[in-house]
């Protein structure tokens, strides 16, 4: 069916935006509310109403509920047929409590991040950004420490799997022998990459307190013997060289002097070695992609430059800069917005 949003006969614009963000709390309520009531594992195999009802201990009549459930098919959590519901293959991975990657307590982690200074948005305007506490920068180590089993969710739900794909189809990826992966945090992404190379090795360049961590995600995935540490900050310690591939990922806001930086880089591949790195590559005058843009507007309004988004090209102009043989950029598509891909090779090809 189509459907007409706007008509040339009127001088407004059109509405639809006005409506995508009334309804957009009403998604994160549901989803919510959803964990709550672990519905992705009563959804497994409790497909009648009465039944969710008695499971949920519900007291009163099942019309909220049904109103409930009908939101979360609605949104793709679950599907309905006869007057009976069932998990989507979402709601069975991702809303079950049994699950691997089940996204409760990433959900409550993103909500802080993406919300926290929404409420008072015009006080900030008005006043001036709210002092961050120490353990709340992104400078903080104990911040990152807190964060690895919410970014492991993450990278084992599909993202690890997703740039995987991407590294694996650059012509090098068969000769690849020996991998870092720069600030990788749990080190799934690294993992993934390597669970492909059959005889390769890893390393995972990471926060000292972040280590211990990363090893417990690492045995848990049976990839904790392909992978060493090296423990500090990628700004002061030793790289390591010899690499082949390098990776990064959503992780260069660090960075204190960008060309040294970048340089070490270049200096850490072989010959035939490529760095490749995936950022955001925001777009006219840093107003698109409109889902990074919103994703990161709480965290802009505070100080202690919490701000984290890097222009399109700008990387790639770094790594030219850094002597990079060649250098290929393009934006792709990813579940959480679109991206810059950026592809550094040690020498020209």
């Amino acid at each position: 069916m189509t459907h007409t949003i706007h008509s040339p006969n009127t001088p407004y614009p059109s509405m639809e935006c006005l409506f995508d963000a009334l309804v957009a709390p009403v998604k994160l309520a549901v989803l919510e509310t959803a964990v709550e009531l672990n519905m992705g594992h009563i959804l497994s195999n409790t497909p009648n109403v009465n039944d969710i009802a008695k499971k949920l201990g519900i007291q009163t009549d099942t019309t909220g509920l049904i109103h409930f459930l009908d939101a979360m098919v609605a949104i793709g959590l679950a599907n309905k047929k006869n007057n009976t519901y069932s998990n989507t293959d979402f709601g069975t991975h991702f809303f079950d409590k049994n699950s691997p990657v089940f996204v409760g307590d990433y959900i409550q982690s993103m909500k802080i991040l993406v919300q926290k200074n929404l409420a008072d948005m015009a006080g900030i305007i008005k006043n001036g950004p709210p002092k961050v506490p120490q353990e709340d920068t992104w400078q903080s180590e104990s911040r990152w420490e807190r964060a690895v089993a919410h970014l492991a969710i993450g990278q084992r739900a599909g993202m690890a799997a997703i740039y995987a794909d991407l590294v694996q189809k650059l012509p090098e990826f068969e000769g690849v022998k020996k991998l870092l992966d720069l600030g990788g945090g749990p080190g799934l992404i690294g993992a993934e990459i390597l669970d492909r190379l059959p005889g390769a090795k890893g390393v995972l360049l990471e926060l000292p307190a972040i280590i211990p961590l990363a090893r417990q995600e690492l045995n848990k995935q049976g990839a904790a013997e392909k992978i060493s540490f090296i423990a500090g900050d990628y700004n002061e310690v030793d790289l390591g060289h010899g690499y082949d591939l390098i990776w990064a990922s959503h992780n260069l806001y660090f960075v204190k002097d960008r060309s040294s930086f970048f340089q070490r880089i270049k200096n850490a591949l072989t010959d035939n070695g490529v760095f490749v790195c995936v950022h955001e590559g925001l777009t006219h005058e840093q107003t698109a992609p409109a889902s990074i843009v919103l994703m990161r507007l709480s965290s802009a309004l505070e100080k202690e430059g919490q701000y984290l988004s890097f222009e399109k090209g700008e990387i790639a102009a770094c790594l030219k800069q850094a002597g990079f043989g060649r250098v290929d950029s393009r934006m792709i598509a990813l579940p959480s917005g679109a991206s810059e891909l950026v592809v550094a090779r040690a020498k020209s090809v």
